[in-house]
């Protein structure tokens, strides 16, 4: 039902996975593979990456980690040097993973934003008012539907100013998206049978192509309500927090990828829309970045999967071991016995 991930991406949550709480390596065909020497030598170093994280938060950097010249340390040994809140180790580790893809991919990925002003415009077809009518029967009763961010009065007037600049803000009718459409899941193999699932509407999805926003209650990163499944980070260095639990759209039945045979075909961005407003887009996977072979978009009644990242659901997972929850990996079939109860 919703994401935590992505940040450069989003940083979304859900609950609708009662079975799946689990977390997948990159690299599947390596899982079981020990690292050697030389893997750790050819393993980006992470630690420059987290003391600029820690200046730009006005952080005091740990000894151990000033100390480490030549760049040995690995994330989870400086994690745990670190007193950090939850969000904050979910927007460290975001923060240096976009670092480290950035360093080794010759600077920061460009996605072509394209104008999505249209796609929150009135449509008075007959075609749109009936997908409008179908979607909004199946919409649930306790959560307002809304396309705009609904700002919290904590949040510091200089802040909401930059990110949601009070003179130029349109507001955005709130119509169901022509771009996706969501249903309840009836595939018993699936993780989330019961829940709602999000599927694309359009004949063919290109890589990288904007699909909508994930929208949300935005408050300060430390006001976030901790019990909500649909919180994602938000801002351009993690210090809000936007919450789809009781107000959104559709992207907050955005499901994660494991356990369901396939790979995450959708990712998040940050964006700026012409009027400067900071949002949080849904685009379809670069082929650079998708892990499928051959991968070239997304047709028509496709799930949109995304990767929720391992801090959340190692958060949900006692002791933190979530290697044994995996029970299906991407293109591979079910187990003998089918879904674990």
């Amino acid at each position: 039902h919703s994401p935590t991930t992505a940040i450069n991406h989003g940083g979304i949550s859900k609950s609708s996975y009662p079975h799946q709480v689990a977390i997948m390596s990159n690299t599947h065909n390596d899982k079981k593979r020990k690292r050697s020497r030389s893997d750790d030598q050819l393993a980006p170093a992470v630690g420059p990456h987290v003391i600029q994280w820690l200046g730009k938060r006005k952080k005091k950097v740990p000894d151990a980690l000033s100390a480490d010249k030549n760049n040995q340390m690995q994330m989870e040994q400086i994690l745990r040097l670190l007193a950090l809140k939850e969000r904050e180790r979910r927007a460290l580790v975001r923060y240096v993973e976009k670092s480290i893809d950035e360093e080794m991919n010759g600077g920061p990925m460009k996605v072509e934003l394209q104008d999505s002003d249209g796609e929150y415009d009135v449509n008075n077809s007959a075609a749109a008012a009936s997908h409008h009518h179908k979607q909004q029967e199946l919409w649930p009763a306790s959560v307002t539907f809304s396309n705009n961010y609904d700002w919290e009065p904590s949040v510091p007037a200089d802040t909401k100013e930059k990110y949601y600049p009070s003179n130029k803000i349109r507001q955005r009718a709130n119509n169901f998206s022509r771009n996706v459409y969501f249903k309840r899941i009836t595939d018993k193999d699936h993780p989330a049978c019961g829940e709602f699932g999000l599927y694309c509407a359009l004949a063919h999805a290109k890589p990288g192509q904007w699909l909508l926003d994930y929208v949300g209650r935005v408050t300060l990163g430390e006001d976030q309500n901790k019990k909500s499944d649909y919180v994602s980070d938000f801002g351009e260095h993690s210090e809000l927090a936007c919450d789809a639990n009781v107000l959104g759209n559709e992207a907050r039945f955005l499901n994660d990828f494991r356990n369901t045979g396939n790979y995450p075909n959708v990712e998040f961005n940050f964006r700026r829309d012409r009027n400067g407003e900071f949002r949080q887009g849904v685009y379809v996977k670069q082929v650079k970045e998708a892990k499928e072979k051959g991968f070239d978009g997304i047709k028509q009644d496709e799930e949109l999967l995304v990767s929720y990242g391992k801090s959340y659901w190692r958060s949900r997972v006692d002791g933190g071991d979530l290697t044994e929850f995996v029970w299906r990996l991407p293109n591979q079939p079910m187990p003998p016995g089918g879904k674990p109860n």
